[in-house]
């Protein structure tokens, strides 16, 4: 039980860490066309219901943390292609999961995790400019406890941290920018930057107005290159930089980090799509 523990643990690291590894177009305002799936290995399964409307779910995890993503679009604005995206998900199992005592326990088992349901709602707005594919995206962040959350009840780890700070926030926001540019026919690269406030925060009274504002917050960037084979598969590598306040201080890392190396290691990724007749 404990290995099972470990790799599930390591694979859902990796698959946050590599989720925002995207699918063809999914940071996009752009939907997929309609019958067409996409999925990789760390990546969510991605579905078109109709032409304006997606939908999307991690399902290996979905028995210990349902979730669900729905993608919708909506007229254009200033020439702007624009989406709202919708996300839902129930970490409470996979946190019970790793509430024990030793090897393979992250949480104190002393403490009682209760039922927590969180939201995601953002705006996407998608343009072509000078040859690259811009998308602006911004949004508000909420999580639910219907119980008493110990603020103890947290992994302090890149990542994983302050995606579990907004359930003791109650809420936070976040914005961000996706920069995509092709090279050649196959090949083409990635950059994005993204931030996340959860205000107020662990501050104090003393603090300033900006301090208060931004609480505990986060950075992430990610640089990839990607190399598309035909449209039913796409091979992906890169990096992704993390930032962030932790209880314990301010932190950065390159990821993915091998720690028994002590050193960082290029992500690789494979996705598929395929479109139903």
């Amino acid at each position: 039980m404990v290995n099972i523990r470990k790799v599930a643990f390591i694979f859902l690291f990796f698959t946050i860490c590599f989720g925002d590894v995207y699918n063809w177009k999914s940071h996009s305002a752009n939907i997929l066309p309609r019958k067409r799936f996409e999925i990789g290995l760390f990546h969510p399964f991605r579905y078109g219901y109709s032409n304006t409307l997606e939908y999307s779910m991690y399902p290996i995890w979905f028995l210990v943390m349902p979730n669900l993503t729905l993608k919708k679009s909506h007229n254009k604005l200033f020439d702007y292609d624009v989406a709202s995206r919708w996300s839902l998900y129930y970490p409470s199992p996979i946190l019970k999961m790793f509430s024990r005592e030793g090897l393979g326990g992250l949480i104190d088992p002393n403490f009682k995790v209760p039922p927590m349901l969180g939201l995601s709602i953002s705006l996407l707005f998608t343009k072509k400019l000078l040859d690259i594919d811009m998308t602006f995206n911004s949004g508000v962040d909420i999580g639910l406890s219907f119980g008493d959350l110990d603020d103890r009840i947290n992994i302090e780890l890149p990542l994983i941290y302050h995606r579990l700070s907004v359930f003791h926030n109650n809420y936070g926001f976040h914005t961000g920018l996706d920069l995509e540019k092709s090279i050649t026919k196959k090949i083409s690269t990635l950059i994005d930057f993204d931030f996340s406030v959860l205000p107020g925060m662990n501050t104090k009274k003393t603090d300033s107005g900006i301090a208060k504002l931004l609480g505990e917050h986060s950075f992430e960037h990610k640089a990839l290159l990607i190399y598309e084979k035909s449209e039913t598969f796409r091979l992906l590598t890169g990096y992704k930089f993390v930032y962030g306040e932790y209880p314990f201080g301010s932190e950065s890392r390159i990821l993915p980090f091998l720690p028994l190396l002590d050193t960082w290691v290029p992500m690789i990724e494979l996705q598929w799509g395929r479109t139903f007749n």
